[in-house]
């Protein structure tokens, strides 16, 4: 886990203590990947949600496709969700 959040650590902590010492866990891995989420800061509320809908529609894709990939040799844009 990557992060300075102390508290959230320690939970952690406290959470797979918990489970060693009680009857274990069993994960599966149901898919395996890299995401990547870029931050778009906008000016507004209003804008936000209009940059989301855009993102959304998939007419789109191929401008956010080419722009993302512009920025690297390595990384494909498969998807795109906003929140």
């Amino acid at each position: 886990m990557a992060t300075t959040e102390g508290c959230l650590v320690a939970s952690t902590n406290r959470g797979c203590k918990a489970i060693t010492q009680g009857s274990g866990a069993t994960s599966v891995i149901l898919r395996d990947g890299i995401t990547r989420a870029p931050c778009v800061r906008m000016n507004s509320a209003k804008e936000a949600a209009e940059l989301k809908l855009w993102c959304e529609m998939p007419a789109n894709f191929a401008t956010l496709k080419h722009a993302f990939e512009s920025t690297t040799g390595f990384g494909k844009l498969l998807s795109v969700e906003p929140t």
